[in-house]
């Protein structure tokens, strides 16, 4: 037989954990998506690097410059923030027996 208050402790982990794993998974795609930005502004500036050295007209470049999309910010989830346990007393240690 469980006691109520530890199913309760438990349900809040559990939901807790919920949200922590959803941050990460957020962060990790806004981390994508900018990995993603970043390398397409790149290829956008070796292109028009390339096109000037090859002396082709600009077109190529101002392609490649319009081809990068802005990220769209997403909102950061809200996390709950725990109260702080109170720690426990530490046992008092023992004094050592005399010797005689």
């Amino acid at each position: 037989m469980s006691i109520s208050y530890k199913k309760e402790a438990i349900e809040a982990l559990r939901a807790a954990k919920r949200l922590a794993r959803a941050a990460e998974r957020s962060a990790l795609e806004a981390a994508e998506i900018e990995k993603a930005a970043k390398k397409m502004a790149s290829d956008a500036r070796i292109a028009e690097k390339m096109s000037r050295i090859l002396g082709e007209t600009d077109s190529v470049a101002t392609a490649a410059s319009e081809a990068v999309p802005e990220p769209e910010p997403e909102p950061e989830p809200i996390v709950e923030e725990k109260p702080a346990a109170k720690k426990k007393a530490a046992p008092k240690k023992k004094a050592k027996a005399k010797k005689s």
